[in-house]
């Protein structure tokens, strides 16, 4: 293998980190955007043969006069159980991984092309200066 071929392979993998890398964060972005909509957006319940209930949203829930109720005292048991919180706080741990690796991967392909860059620039500097 000759040394420009070693170069061409070796910025080849760098660009496949960087590639995986936005790949993991993209997928994490998503998943972070449906737990947004989850915990944002209002939805209806469909149950039964034609029962429907409407749910606010689990954090814009009209609270009462007091203050103090709880989204499954606002909305209903049905509403409560729907938008379940341990399942959105589960599914945000387990999308932790991914954005991490896709962050570590994307910066280590960016911090090698970039360091592979800088030393071919200086060596064009130095044949230059040898001149």
């Amino acid at each position: 293998m000759t040394a420009e071929e070693y170069e061409e392979s070796f910025r080849q993998r760098a660009e496949r980190k960087r590639s995986l890398g936005v790949l993991l964060l993209i997928a994490t972005g998503g998943i972070w955007l449906w737990l947004a909509y989850q915990l944002f957006a209002p939805f209806t319940l469909h149950y039964g043969a034609s029962n429907t209930a409407t749910c606010a949203s689990r954090v814009f829930y009209d609270e009462g006069q007091s203050g103090r109720r709880s989204y499954a005292e606002a909305e209903g048991e049905r509403c409560a159980v729907a938008r379940d919180p341990a399942d959105m706080l589960g599914l945000l741990v387990v999308s932790l991984l991914p954005a991490a690796a896709g962050g570590l991967q994307y910066a280590s392909g960016t911090l090698t092309l970039a360091l592979r860059r800088h030393d071919q620039e200086l060596a064009v500097l130095r044949a230059l200066s040898k001149r």
